[in-house]
């Protein structure tokens, strides 16, 4: 498709303000970990003879917590439960609501079995460095990272009569639009897992799904290198701030480098990086993957929707093409991985 062709749709982009006063961000997480505390409390008092009093007030705080759950939208459903299809239609009857939930790695059952392996050896590790005498090492190690949640978008609807429903990036689209749904087939209902729309060749994704495999594990692999970059970075500062700015001019200096890249790159990058490639599961890029090839999209392990997102807006900024209805608040400003929606 030319740029000339592309059409935009016409769908306004809500300001912040206006964002948070329609679709105000509903966290049922947080409700559901204040409702186990309160029962909790409950239980204990009951087994207790104290406090009596206050067990009908608790109780009604309970109830009313109950009800406010019973109006949460289902959990993410992933990895798909079928295989993904596309489908062709005319969105009806769309309603949207913005909730936390998590969409992280640990959000795909199929990994629990390796991280549960991961956290296990950090533990072993953790009792080597605390029987060696490094106790705060062991500590750090231990100190479990807790899961942060994500605002995505709980849609649903009607597409050639029958039901649909998943968790999106902010979608950009409304009643009677014409669009492609990938979806898993449930009974007679629908799982969508992206909504792409090819007349203005944009795309809303599953929250964090928007790159290949082969994409993911080149930006982890950065990760450990930067580490290394960093320590070694600091040692030359600290290096230079004890014998002074001539030691970028001493032999020794290149070669104490080249030994701690050497030992860094043995202990390390070698055994990181083989992980990150031949163990390390990559869900979101496999359910990206998965989409990409239902769209029919080409070499899918090397797609990165963030970066071709970026790509658009710098040729749309450089040319003006394809004329833009959004002359103050654009569509591209409200695109990226931040938001789950992309043009490509």
């Amino acid at each position: 498709m030319t740029e000339s062709g592309l059409r935009f749709s016409d769908i306004p982009r809500l300001t912040h303000e206006e964002l948070n006063a329609e679709y105000p961000v509903q966290n049922y997480l947080k409700t559901g970990t204040e409702l186990h505390r309160l029962q909790r409390e409950i239980r204990r008092i009951e087994s207790t003879r104290g406090r009596r009093d206050q067990l009908p007030a608790l109780r009604r705080q309970a109830q009313k917590l109950e009800e406010e759950l019973a109006k949460a939208p289902p959990d993410p459903v992933l990895p798909p439960p079928a295989p993904l299809i596309k489908v062709k239609g005319r969105l009806e009857r769309l309603t949207k609501r913005r909730v936390m939930h998590y969409f992280d790695t640990e959000a795909y059952p199929h990994t629990h079995e390796y991280l549960k392996r991961q956290r296990e050896r950090e533990e072993s590790a953790a009792l080597v460095m605390g029987a060696t005498g490094s106790g705060a090492t062991a500590q750090g190690m231990l100190l479990e990272e807790g899961r942060i949640p994500n605002v995505a978008w709980h849609v649903t609807g009607v597409i050639n009569g029958r039901r649909f429903s998943g968790w999106l990036g902010r979608p950009y689209c409304r009643d009677g639009e014409e669009v492609e749904l990938i979806v898993a087939p449930v009974g007679e209902a629908y799982l969508v897992y992206a909504i792409n729309k090819p007349q203005e060749r944009s795309i809303i994704m599953t929250p964090f799904c928007y790159r290949g495999v082969r994409q993911g594990r080149k930006s982890a692999t950065c990760y450990p290198l930067g580490m290394i970059a960093s320590i070694l970075t600091l040692i030359t500062l600290v290096w230079a701030g004890m014998d002074g700015i001539s030691i970028l001019k001493s032999l020794n200096y290149y070669k104490g480098m080249l030994y701690l890249l050497f030992i860094f790159t043995i202990i390390y990058i070698m055994p990181a990086t083989w992980t990150i490639w031949r163990r390390y599961p990559f869900p979101r890029e496999e359910l990206s993957e998965e989409i990409f090839t239902v769209l029919g999209w080409e070499n899918v392990s090397d797609i990165n929707l963030s970066k071709l997102n970026r790509r658009r807006k710098r040729q749309w900024k450089r040319t003006g093409k394809p004329e833009n209805p959004f002359k103050d608040y654009t569509p591209f400003k409200c695109s990226g991985m931040a938001f789950g929606f992309y043009y490509y």
